[in-house]
């Protein structure tokens, strides 16, 4: 009898898909709204390395593996497979252990073989998925981007030779709130790099120099695709003043407010304005955007939300919050309680962890097994102690539990901040300072 070959890692499994497909609705359903533009721009005839930005944990992977159903293979920092029993997890989830210079230059050599089992992976048709940024960082930024992804298109452009094209896809990730559970996710795929057509096009440069061109090209396309503001000292500003004036922007350049990328482009439009003031009159930006951050201080002393503040009108809002939430507040209850093991579990790991962009992602996984638990045990006792006519009609009832929580609970935060955000009045008027400024 022969020896038994080992499974690859980007074969197919059909427990896998499986779970795929069961994980991908929990995550769809950690966000309130999602938008994923640019999917026609993703090249059909060739081997791709899918290339986001990196600001939000394990949320930024389920993003890219939820753009279609094709199966993916990840890049992960190789510090979380030192135990056999989470390494073997992983490579069923298609993970493959990558090291960073922080874990020591002596382990970057243990990458060859991950470049090359990468390279093996895109031979066979399956997207590799790698964060070039290294490292997750929730800010509407962009951190430098590493050299592992251009090693492995090199590698895989040599692997395949001539077969068909190796690109790198560019791809920004936007969210309207890193640490809010069921907030927006917008996945914006930019221009192809046709990295083979590239290598063909400057066949005397070294590999060293083709990789620092390729870095260039990327970093600038992946800044096009997201919100940039530089990290310097006005980014809190900034961002402050781009939300503040978001909603006059939308109008004046006439855009959708319920579309997320015309939203993207309203704040796009913003950060160049200032940037243009801080050019033409730094003395006068300086100043105000001073202000600005004085302006967020005291937001944030009051506990007045940025939502509410960026709504343009916070009064009709609160009415209807409030009429919705006096009606739901019975079902919020026995959802509450009925979700109570998910959320007290959620709300433990979350108040251990001091990287609060981790805290969407424990949401996320523990909802998904923690809440289906949950689901299968009211199964069992609800049609074996009732009417399976009734049993049904609770569970039917109860499924979305845990999500009208954290619904209801948006709510109940967001009625309390317009309130103090009404009755702030000499900050509303310095709020309409500082959007004529900028518009």
């Amino acid at each position: 009898m022969g020896k038994r070959r080992n499974k690859r890692i980007y074969e197919r499994n059909i427990y896998y898909t499986v779970l795929k497909y069961y994980v991908g609705l929990f995550f769809r359903l950690s966000y309130g709204k999602r938008e994923y533009h640019g999917i026609d721009k993703l090249p059909t005839d060739g081997a791709l390395i899918f290339a986001p930005n990196h600001t939000n944990a394990l949320m930024d992977a389920m993003a890219v593996l939820d753009l279609d159903n094709r199966p993916k293979v990840f890049a992960a920092r190789a510090d979380i497979f030192k135990k056999p029993l989470l390494a073997r997890i992983f490579f069923f989830l298609r993970i493959m252990p990558i090291n960073r210079i922080r874990d020591g230059r002596s382990t970057l050599k243990d990458n060859d073989q991950t470049i090359k089992n990468s390279a093996e992976v895109l031979k066979n048709n399956v997207p590799f998925v790698i964060l070039p940024e290294g490292t997750h960082r929730p800010m509407h930024s962009l951190l430098p981007l590493g050299k592992g992804i251009f090693r492995i298109a090199l590698l895989a452009n040599e692997e395949i030779a001539g077969e068909k094209p190796v690109y790198i896809v560019p791809m920004g990730l936007e969210y309207g709130n890193f640490f809010r559970y069921r907030s927006s996710l917008l996945l914006n795929i930019g221009e192809p790099i046709n990295v083979t057509q590239y290598v063909a096009a400057h066949p005397g440069s070294e590999d060293p120099v083709i990789m620092n061109n390729l870095k260039e090209r990327l970093q600038e396309s992946m800044k096009k695709l997201i919100l940039y503001i530089p990290d310097d000292a006005y980014y809190d500003a900034t961002w402050e003043l781009c939300n503040m004036s978001c909603s006059s922007r939308i109008r004046q350049l006439d855009l959708n407010p319920n579309s997320l990328i015309d939203r993207l482009t309203a704040n796009q439009h913003t950060v160049r304005l200032i940037w243009e003031r801080r050019e033409k009159d730094p003395k006068t930006s300086k100043q105000l955007l001073e202000e600005i951050d004085r302006f967020a201080l005291q937001r944030k002393r009051k506990r007045i939300s940025m939502a509410s503040v960026a709504n343009p009108r916070p009064d009709l809002s609160l009415a209807s919050r409030l009429f919705f939430l006096v009606l739901l507040f019975p079902y919020f209850l026995a959802c509450t309680v009925i979700s109570g093991p998910t959320l007290l579990l959620t709300r433990l790991i979350c108040s251990r962890m001091e990287d609060m962009a981790f805290h969407n992602s424990v949401r996320y996984v523990t909802t998904l097994l923690v809440w289906t638990l949950t689901l299968l045990v009211s199964f069992f006792v609800l049609f074996g102690l009732i009417a399976w006519e009734y049993a049904l009609a609770a569970i039917i009832v109860l499924i979305p539990a845990p999500l009208v929580f954290y619904e209801y609970y948006k709510w109940l935060r967001t009625v309390r901040s317009d309130f103090r955000w009404l009755r702030a009045g000499d900050m509303r008027k310095d709020k309409e300072l500082f959007v004529q400024w900028i518009l």
